[in-house]
C-alpha cells in the first residue's frame, strides 16, 4: 500500500502492526478488545453474531505484520459484516455505534460547548473545528477524560485564511460525528457567509466505518441537535436555506471507505479535489490518509508529502496516531524530541495548507 511517491525520492516505510512501542499496537491489544466488548455488553446480539465478533477479535492476532492502515479500515469493514449490517435482516444498514453517537450529542456538556462555538470568530471557529476532533468517540473508548489541550504544533492559518480569501468553491471532508461535526458545520456556516464563497460540500462516509466517523444520518442528527439550542439555532436555518439553494450540499464516495490513502483516489474523486478552490481534511484519519500512513520524520514538509494532491489542500487535526509532517525543528525540540506521547494522546493539533504551484 505504499503511495505513488509523487516528487520524492524516497518514500518512507509503512507503519506496521508489529511494534510494541508503535501506536498501532496499542489499538489492537487494548483498545479494540474494549470497543468489541463494549458492543456486546450495548447490544441484544445472538449468539452468532458474538461468535462472529470473537472470531474477529481473534483473528486480529494474526495481522502482526500487516500495513495498520489497511489492517485497522478492513477490521471495521469486518466488524460490520459480522453483525449483519450489509445483510438483509433486522440488523441491515443499523448502525453499531450510533448510541455512542447519541450520547455525545446530548451529554451535558453539549449545550454550553456549542453556545461557546458560536459565539466565536473568524481563526477561532476554525480552531474549534480542528480542536472538535479531539471529541473522537473511538479515541475516548479507553479513556475517562480528555486530555488537556496543549496547543498547535504547526499552524498554518494565515495561510489558510489567504487561500479562502479568493476560494469560491470548498471541499470539507468530515471525520467524526457529535461534537466535531457540529463545530464543522458551525465553520460552514460562517464560510458561506464569506465572500467569495459561493458553495460547500460536506463530504461524510457512505455508511458507518471508523467508530465515530460521520454519515449522512450524523450530519442531519448534529443539524437538529443546532436547531435546537438558542445560540445555534439560526445558524442551522441558514444551513438548511443554503442546502435548498445548492450552495450547501451533502455528498460522499465509497472510496471514503476503502483502506488506502489519497494516493489511490480513483479519477471521479481527484477530478472534484480538482475543481475545488479548497478541500479540507478534518481529522486524524483523514491526514493518514492524504499524508500516507508512513513513518516520516516529524520535520518533513508537509507540502513533500501531500505534493501529489490534485489542489489545494488544508490539515485540520488533533495528533492520535503516529503519523506527523511539518513540524518545526524547534518545536520538535520543544516538544522532547521526534518520539513522543505528543504525537498519539491527542493533547496537539495541527492546520496545515499546501497550495500546488500555478
Amino acid at each position: 500500500m505504499v503511495p505513488v511517491p509523487g516528487t520524492l525520492t524516497v518514500v518512507p516505510p509503512e507503519l506496521l502492526n508489529n511494534d510494541p512501542a508503535g501506536y498501532a499496537w496499542g489499538v489492537w491489544h487494548d483498545r479494540t478488545p474494549k470497543l468489541i466488548s463494549q458492543l456486546k455488553d450495548a447490544h441484544p446480539f445472538s449468539a452468532a453474531q458474538r461468535r462472529a465478533l470473537d472470531d474477529l477479535l481473534a483473528e486480529t492476532a494474526s495481522w502482526a505484520d500487516a500495513s495498520f492502515l489497511w489492517s485497522e479500515s478492513v477490521f471495521f469493514q469486518r466488524l460490520l459484516e459480522a453483525i449483519g449490517f450489509f445483510t438483509q435482516g433486522p440488523w441491515y444498514y443499523v448502525d453499531p455505534f450510533a448510541y455512542l453517537k447519541a450520547a455525545e450529542l446530548h451529554d451535558d456538556a453539549a449545550e454550553s460547548a456549542l453556545t461557546a462555538v458560536a459565539g466565536q470568530h473568524g481563526r477561532d471557529k476554525l480552531l474549534a473545528s480542528a480542536w472538535g476532533n479531539r471529541a473522537d468517540l473511538g479515541f475516548r473508548i479507553d479513556r475517562t477524560a480528555d486530555p488537556e489541550q496543549a496547543g498547535l504544533v504547526a499552524d498554518d492559518s494565515t495561510e489558510l485564511w489567504a487561500v479562502l480569501d479568493s476560494a469560491t468553491d470548498i471541499v470539507l471532508v468530515a471525520d467524526n460525528a457529535g461534537r466535531e461535526l457540529m463545530a464543522d458545520l458551525i465553520l460552514i456556516d460562517q464560510l458561506l457567509a464569506s465572500e467569495p464563497v459561493r458553495s460547500v460540500s460536506l463530504q461524510v462516509k457512505p455508511h458507518p466505518y471508523y467508530v465515530s466517523d460521520a454519515t449522512t444520518a450524523d450530519a442531519v442528527a448534529c443539524l437538529d441537535r443546532l436547531t435546537r439550542t438558542q445560540a445555534t439555532a439560526a445558524a442551522a436555518g441558514r444551513l438548511r436555506a443554503a442546502a435548498a439553494a445548492g450552495r450547501f450540499t451533502l455528498d460522499t464516495h465509497e472510496f471514503y471507505c476503502a483502506p488506502w490513502s489519497y494516493h489511490r483516489m480513483p479519477d471521479d474523486l481527484a477530478g472534484r479535489f480538482r475543481r475545488a478552490s479548497l478541500t479540507i481534511m478534518k481529522g486524524d484519519l483523514n491526514y493518514r490518509r492524504l499524508a500516507g500512513d508512513l513513518a516520516w520524520p516529524p520535520s518533513t514538509p508537509f507540502a513533500e508529502a501531500v505534493s501529489y494532491f490534485p489542489g489545494p489542500v488544508a490539515a485540520l487535526r488533533t495528533l492520535k496516531s503516529d503519523v506527523v509532517t511539518g513540524i518545526d525543528p524547534a518545536m520538535i525540540t520543544r516538544l522532547g524530541g521526534p518520539v513522543g506521547s505528543w504525537r498519539t494522546d491527542g493533547s496537539h493539533g495541527l492546520i496545515q495548507v499546501y497550495v500546488p504551484a500555478t
